[in-house]
């Protein structure tokens, strides 16, 4: 039988095997559009190349292109002579993964890849990383996945080792707004280019892709979100964490998180702080996602709520922290591993928020004692202990705050770029008004008034 004339915007199935040499069984002149290495039930067929062999009926696959196996089967021979699909086989010492990669490749180059149709079904079908392969070998351009927090997601082809976590371009490279992070690509000016059209369709295709995600994401948070609440007020089962994913034993941290804080009773300044937990609670949920460990996240009040099983708690909490907006605190609790002690943590994880400044994660098992007895007093409390045991003009708080952090008026004295004997004349005028620092219950009192100062500022 004649081939066919070969069309600009497919590729058969026959031409597709062997132009990557393997030994056809049964030949077809099937298009293939999309490569699906493994069957799925609720997936449309038509076009698919399938890398499996798919248990049950094969009548649902009647509209697929074709299979390529590891071996022969006789049951799907005879099934595929009938309905005209193709079947091929591959050698044993070929890796699935990497005859995966191939038949990305060569869709792209051989097919897809001259009709923009076919490119965009081809790139909205790609898991993530052939993705990025695909797209490099069509572009020449090396890139680089790189989450908001500034963790490489994936990158196909050589990319230097720093990479711009927002949109822009500069010389010899172009980073594009891609949903959860960017896209960027790296190159001479003019391939730059050449490909930008391309380029801002592939990052279109993923802030889709991650638009999906999140949705996904936002209906299991909001089941997980109640129970976390239902654990916070008692009122919820700890046994209900399995669903979730939690193991027993396995330890855990609760997160309290604030954004920046915006100033203002006014209604424009209540829709701001409500659009800044929203942005804590989306990018909490892509980075815990990306963590791949389970969690739980509630928002109460302007406050984000998170419990997830840690491996490495400082860590994950400060990476968890840089993948916030600028300006964010975090505090978490002690390292627990029973569910019947989540208020507990919550009370832990609200503890170190009060002590957190903007811009730290900080650990209430890191907490300093005082700051522990401190952040116990009321906001009103703290400001008249500061109001009482340090009146004392800017220039000699400032004064005394390095004096007590250094402990030595040669450094505190470097420190503020004064001369020594300028700084004994200001403990002096220190000590006139707050008595000897020499006497230990004046030591005492200007540190918790310190600490207090510093709380409060926090």
């Amino acid at each position: 039988m004649p081939m066919p004339e070969f069309s600009q915007t497919s590729i058969t199935f026959l031409h597709l095997a062997q132009d990557l040499g393997l030994e056809v069984l049964v030949p077809s002149y099937r298009p293939v559009l999309y490569l699906l290495e493994e069957a799925k039930p609720l997936l449309p067929l038509e076009g698919a190349l399938l890398l499996t062999r798919p248990e049950g009926n094969l009548w649902r696959y009647r509209t697929a292109s074709g299979f390529l196996l590891p071996a022969p089967d006789p049951e799907l021979l005879e099934y595929a002579r009938k309905e005209g699909l193709g079947v091929a086989v591959y050698p044993p010492w070929l890796k699935r993964e990497e005859l995966a990669k191939a038949v990305a490749l060569r869709l792209f180059h051989l097919g897809s890849g001259l009709g923009m149709a076919g490119l965009l079904d081809l790139l909205l079908r790609l898991p993530e990383r052939p993705f990025l392969e695909v797209l490099y070998q069509a572009t020449g351009l090396a890139l680089a996945r790189v989450a908001p927090w500034g963790e490489v997601l994936g990158f196909a082809g050589p990319v230097p080792p720093q990479h711009p976590k927002e949109p822009g371009e500069g010389r010899g490279w172009l980073s594009l707004e891609a949903g959860e992070g960017v896209l960027v690509a790296y190159g001479e000016e003019e391939g730059l280019r050449q490909a930008r059209g391309l380029l801002e369709v592939a990052a279109r295709l993923l802030r889709v892709r991650a638009l999906e995600r999140s949705l996904e994401r936002m209906r299991e948070e909001s089941l997980g979100g109640a129970l976390l609440e239902g654990l916070i007020l008692g009122e919820a089962e700890p046994d209900r964490l399995f669903a979730f994913g939690f193991t027993e034993g396995v330890e855990w941290v609760l997160a309290l998180v604030e954004p920046k804080a915006v100033p203002g009773r006014h209604r424009l300044a209540e829709e701001q702080r409500r659009e800044a937990t929203l942005e804590l609670r989306r990018r909490a949920g892509t980075f815990l996602d990306r963590l791949g460990v389970p969690y739980l996240l509630t928002t109460r009040g302007n406050r984000l709520a998170a419990m997830w099983q840690v491996h490495n708690p400082k860590k994950e909490a400060q990476d968890l922290l840089s993948a916030l907006p600028p300006g964010s605190r975090l505090g978490y609790s002690a390292v627990h591993a029973a569910g019947e002690e989540v208020q507990n943590a919550y009370r832990e994880a609200l503890i170190a928020l009060k002590a957190a400044r903007a811009g730290e994660a900080l650990s209430f098992s890191g907490l300093d004692p005082v700051a522990f007895v401190l952040l116990q007093q009321s906001p009103e409390d703290l400001k008249a202990l500061v109001e009482r045991y340090l009146p004392l003009p800017p220039k000699l708080l400032k004064t005394l705050e390095v004096y007590m952090a250094t402990g030595s008026v040669e450094e505190a004295a470097s420190s503020l770029h004064i001369h020594p004997n300028t700084l004994r004349y200001r403990l002096k005028r220190i000590e006139a008004a707050l008595g000897s620092l020499s006497r230990p219950e004046v030591l005492a009192q200007v540190h918790l008034a310190l600490k207090a100062r510093d709380l409060l500022m926090g």
